[in-house]
């Protein structure tokens, strides 16, 4: 069996679906006989290669500028990439990577100089940095840029004293329920706190418990997805206030334990796009896959969610000593 022979689908192999199209209607008995198998073979042939041409891959980019996006916080707007911060020194440094052209050039700074401990998150082409500063107060801690003026702002929220964290502790933020959540790490408290009415309030136990385990996650469609360190996908029932796992995924396989600090979850246009490191056994040096799946999201009626693996594929291989850090999708 073929695909379709629509044409304009196939364009590497035009000619070919041509002639056996043709030989069909020349030869309308024939062709039960074996007169139009050997174009046949050719069109499969044909269609295997397209198909590998096809095939998703992550492709390097390379740049005279380009930052240490290990150290950075990174998030994407539109065709392009910010990274906030630099290195492993406080820095207030912007660069922004143009998706077009794939080249990095700096952007207006923030006011202040943050630590590795401020968080990024995005919603509606605002960039929001969090934390990482040693002296913070609701006057300094969330900074906003917008990427159509390319300005930055202050946000001032009363309430939060118990949360503002210190450099060095762990802090995470994401855009969810339609307004602004953090989780923070400070003294050995963990606490997730949410704007409400203006002002900070701190969430239920359960939601900052499964947030806590989380080692990558994402929003899409205002449901928070994570993937813990149960090895699995989970989902959050913002009604029952309870978290679920993403039922559908059986052909997802298990992601081994040694590389799950290296899985990362990514909105890819509706659907979670799930990347993750593993080695190739028997490969001397050691041989690095990283593997990409795309996963299609079905709401159904009562609530209850489910995932369908749509695509999975190896999108590239390497024996240098890469990590996976960070997974963007971005329009180009």
């Amino acid at each position: 069996m073929h695909p379709p022979l629509t044409p304009h689908r196939h364009p590497m192999c035009l000619e070919i679906i041509e002639e056996f199209q043709k030989c069909h209607l020349d030869h309308p008995i024939g062709k039960f006989f074996g007169d139009c198998t050997e174009l046949k073979v050719k069109l499969d042939r044909c269609f295997r290669k397209e198909k590998a041409v096809k095939r998703k891959i992550l492709v390097p980019v390379s740049s005279p500028n380009f930052p240490s996006v290990r150290w950075s916080q990174v998030s994407a707007v539109g065709p392009n990439i910010y990274a906030i911060g630099d290195a492993s020194t406080p820095s207030s440094r912007v660069m922004v990577m143009d998706g077009h052209s794939d080249t990095w050039s700096d952007f207006p700074s923030m006011h202040g100089a943050r630590g590795l401990s401020r968080s990024v998150c995005v919603r509606d082409g605002k960039i929001y940095v969090t934390g990482g500063f040693n002296n913070p107060d609701s006057t300094n801690w969330i900074e906003v840029f917008d990427t159509k003026t390319q300005t930055w702002e202050f946000l001032h929220i009363p309430g939060g004293e118990k949360i503002y964290s210190a450099e060095g502790d762990e802090l995470q933020s994401v855009w969810f329920e339609g307004t602004l959540y953090v989780r923070s790490v400070v003294k050995d408290k963990d606490v997730t706190y949410k704007v409400h009415k203006g002002r900070w309030r701190e969430v239920d136990r359960e939601m900052n418990y499964g947030w806590g385990k989380s080692l990558s996650y994402c929003v899409i469609e205002d449901v928070f997805y994570s993937y813990s360190y149960l090895r699995k996908i989970q989902w959050f029932d913002s009604k029952e206030r309870v978290w679920r796992t993403l039922k559908g995924l059986n052909s997802l396989p298990i992601i081994p334990v040694y590389a799950q600090s290296y899985v990362r979850m990514v909105d890819n246009g509706g659907k979670i796009a799930v990347l993750w490191q593993a080695y190739v056994s028997g490969k001397i040096p050691r041989e690095k896959q990283i593997w990409c799946a795309e996963i299609a999201i079905d709401k159904r009626q009562g609530g209850e969610i489910c995932g369908r693996v749509e695509w999975l594929d190896v999108v590239a291989t390497t024996d240098a000593q890469y990590h996976l850090t960070h997974a963007l999708a971005t329009t180009v």
